[in-house]
């Protein structure tokens, strides 16, 4: 029997979800043709869409995002069904895109409050990945009010995410100055990508993936994606290689994926699928070459499924991650060897209820030290599926309580294989299925910032001190004049806060947001938007001129020019950045722009924008675009054609000027067949007389 890894610990959540037979069938409620039909014209198309929808949707988690895209399609006709709602968010909720997902099921709550028994639910746990946990509380209380009482199954599933709710409002409360990147298309791909293992100089990365390895991969699992392998990545000129499979003595037909990697480099612990209901093996590197895995020879082999395993620094005791037996707590938990007096190891000792829940725990592992244990639960004060913990060792020996690793490491998505990069105590990476990444489950780098720079007001020189108070004696009464002593000098801080989001949907985007003094082009500091509300707050040290560069993995960067005069009297600047989603296809204009009249000369007020843009290119190297020239109708129609032309022309030698590869950009100029506008207003010709990019391929 094949056991994905992924598989076993992302179902088990699904399954928990789906919690009656008769709402959670395959069907769903139907989409009547009688209540979904409104008027003729485009209806035959739009039922189209839904019975594709429904063919899709049939096969439940093989297919709920094709089945999103057809139902997307099929309310443009009618956004009024009720079924169509519902089934549309149910497929966008299990397809990855949770956070899309509340509007559909309130949609089709309102149009019909007997729709499901489970929409309140649904509507509720897709509240909460938009971060508005409130509402969802109020729905998943209203879904327990509304639902039989005798079914305590339905009640404790709402109690446990109304708990999840309740712990994320706290925990975002106190974000944590950590720096969060997605690690980019040379180690994620549209699969899922997961359980991270350094090699001890931290120069070279193993990690498991879902990705084929070959066109002829089949797909062996009830969720249509292919075995689980081992592929990894070397760390050169700053940045990750392509990741490439590992050797075939690693990988095989069936699934495995990496899991520690001892010090000396020569004994690598993978997770295969293939053995038993899963079972950790370990391959030893002789000669260079790996050899075939073999069964692991510290005594844990069982026949219940092993999933994750780590070393304690001084390699005398082990934790790994087994499904509880009746003697567990829930679900599967965290267990413990150690070496014995007569160097054979112990039986497994669970670790015990301070860090077990009575759900899943995943992905051990020890700190440096050694004195504490980090690991993944879907228990605990989890914020929502699983999150990152750690307990720190008691002087008895004890692990002590889990503590969760705060916001924004843990969102409501899953969070998951917390790693430290080897010599550095600031950097770690982890795992999370949260939107805005490239597919399923992505890998992450967290850098941990400093402490914010508090730059103290130089203080004014000392006055001299007072005179005396005059005093006055009279028989034997003194008076003393009173000395009124200075107010303290207020805070001169000035912060930059705003909100980054979708230039298209609105939702909230994380994206690291880089302060550059506009003088000296040094980097000032950094800080990152919130993935739930997209909101930051960054100190600005001084009064002058910065630029803030804003960077969020699909979305093109962009850059704005801030300044602050010293007579500014505000404590805040407020700058809310809206960022384009990268997508072939899409048009962007260039804004500030500009040439000498009549003519196809780059002013210097255009460098700015064009400086923007090739920043753009360098953050997507393989991005290709084509530039275009456009004017208003005013004048010859063959002049403005040539005009735009070789605008556009020089739009692109600017860029490569700059660096940028003249392969990947091509040039049009359209006159004024594109307008963007009515030419018959000033404002309307002024609109249309643009220069914009068009991205081909990424």
């Amino acid at each position: 029997m094949r056991v994905s890894r992924f598989t076993v610990l992302i179902v088990i959540l699904l399954i928990k979800s789906l919690i009656f037979n008769n709402v959670y069938s395959q069907a769903g409620p139907e989409i009547r043709k009688s209540n979904f039909k409104t008027v003729k014209d485009g209806f035959k198309v739009a039922w189209d869409h839904v019975k594709e929808g429904d063919a899709y949707f049939s096969e439940m988690g093989k297919s709920y995002l094709d089945a999103y895209g057809e139902y997307k399609k099929a309310l443009m006709y009618n956004s009024n069904n009720a079924a169509l709602n519902y089934k549309t968010g149910v497929a966008a909720f299990y397809s990855g895109k949770r956070d899309e997902a509340a509007p559909y099921f309130l949609k089709a709550w309102e149009l019909d409050n007997h729709i499901a028994e489970d929409v309140l639910l649904l509507a509720g746990r897709a509240l909460a990945f938009q971060g508005k946990f409130d509402e969802a509380v109020e729905k998943l209380e209203a879904f327990k009010n509304t639902t039989d009482p005798k079914n305590k199954v339905a009640a404790d599933l709402a109690d446990r995410y109304i708990s999840e709710c309740r712990a994320a409002k706290e925990l975002t409360k106190d974000t944590l100055r950590i720096e969060i990147m997605n690690a980019g298309v040379n180690i994620n791909s549209g699969y899922d990508d997961y359980s991270i293992v350094f090699s001890p100089s931290g120069s070279r990365i193993y990690f498991g993936s879902r990705r084929p390895i070959h066109q002829k991969t089949e797909n062996r699992y009830s969720d249509i994606k292919p075995d689980e392998n081992i592929f990894m990545s070397d760390y050169r000129e700053g940045g990750w290689s392509t990741s490439t499979p590992a050797v075939n003595t690693l990988n095989t037909e069936y699934c495995e994926v990496p899991l520690y990697l001892n010090k000396s480099e020569d004994r690598l612990f993978i997770y295969a699928g293939y053995l038993g209901n899963g079972d950790i093996l370990v391959s030893s590197l002789k000669k260079g070459k790996w050899k075939k895995p073999e069964k692991e020879q510290i005594g844990i082999t069982s026949n219940l499924p092993e999933t994750s395993i780590s070393f304690s620094p001084s390699g005398e005791e082990a934790a790994f991650i087994r499904d509880s037996d009746k003697k567990g707590f829930g679900g599967k938990d965290i267990y413990i060897v150690k070496k014995t007096d007569n160097r054979k190891w112990s039986k497994p000792v669970n670790a015990g209820i301070t860090v077990n829940s009575r759900y899943d725990e995943e992905s051990v592992m020890y700190s440096g030290g050694g004195d504490t244990l980090w690991f993944s639960s879907a228990g605990h004060n989890t914020m929502g599926g699983f999150d990152i913990f750690y307990s720190v060792r008691s002087t008895d020996g004890s692990w002590g309580p889990a503590v969760n690793a705060g916001f924004p490491v843990n969102t409501p998505w899953n969070e998951l294989f917390y790693t430290p990069v080897p010599g550095k105590d600031s950097l770690f990476y982890f795992v999370s299925d949260r939107s805005g990444g490239i597919g399923g489950l992505d890998i992450y780098s967290a850098r941990i910032l400093p402490p914010p720079v508090v730059i103290e007001p130089k203080p004014e020189p000392a006055p001299p001190p007072p005179p005396p108070a005059p005093v006055i004696v009279r028989d034997t009464v003194i008076i003393i004049k009173e000395i009124i002593q200075a107010p303290q000098p207020a805070d001169p801080s000035v912060y930059l806060t705003g909100r980054i989001s979708d230039s298209e949907t609105g939702e909230s985007v994380m994206a690291r947001i880089e302060i550059i003094d506009f003088e000296t082009d040094a980097l000032v500091t950094t800080t990152a938007s919130s993935d739930i509300d997209g909101n930051y707050r960054v100190r600005l040290p001084e009064k002058k001129t910065y630029i803030v560069n804003i960077r969020a993995t699909g979305f093109l960067s962009d850059m704005k020019k801030i300044s602050v005069g010293s007579d500014y009297k505000k404590d805040f600047i407020q700058l809310d950045v809206p960022l384009i989603k990268v997508k072939v296809g899409k048009k962007v204009v260039l804004n500030n722009i500009f040439f000498e009249l009549g003519k196809a000369v780059l002013t210097k007020e255009s460098f700015e924008e064009l400086n923007k843009l090739a920043g753009i290119m360098n953050d997507n190297p393989t991005m290709k675009i084509e530039i275009s020239g456009h004017t208003d109708n005013t004048g010859s129609a063959v002049i403005n054609a040539r005009l735009s032309t070789e605008r556009a022309r020089a739009v692109m030698d600017y860029l490569v000027n700059k660096g940028i590869d003249k392969s990947r950009m091509t040039y049009m100029g359209y006159g004024s067949d594109q307008p963007v506008a009515d030419n018959a207003t000033p404002e309307g010709r002024a609109r249309n007389r643009r220069v914009e990019f068009k991205i081909l391929e990424m």
